[in-house]
């Protein structure tokens, strides 16, 4: 598994019978008190809402990248 920072990447190689899959976890949450997911902090600000974003965009391409890779080698 490929932890990043909210996100971790399960990897399942492939074999000539079973090809390889991906699943990808969310790792980093708060619950609400409405029982509501969270991925992020609460923000007080446009600045820090894009840079959390900008975060959750950098993770997911990373993970995007090593997804890839996993299914070339398979």
């Amino acid at each position: 598994m490929h932890v990043f920072g909210a996100f971790e990447l399960d990897i399942r190689p492939g074999t000539p019978d079973d090809p390889a899959s991906v699943r990808v976890a969310l790792l980093r949450y708060t619950r609400g008190e409405d029982g509501r997911l969270y991925m992020t902090p609460e923000c007080s600000s446009f600045e820090e809402v894009e840079g959390q974003l900008n975060s959750l965009q950098d993770e997911l391409d990373e993970i995007r990248e090593r997804a890839r890779r996993a299914f070339q080698v398979a």
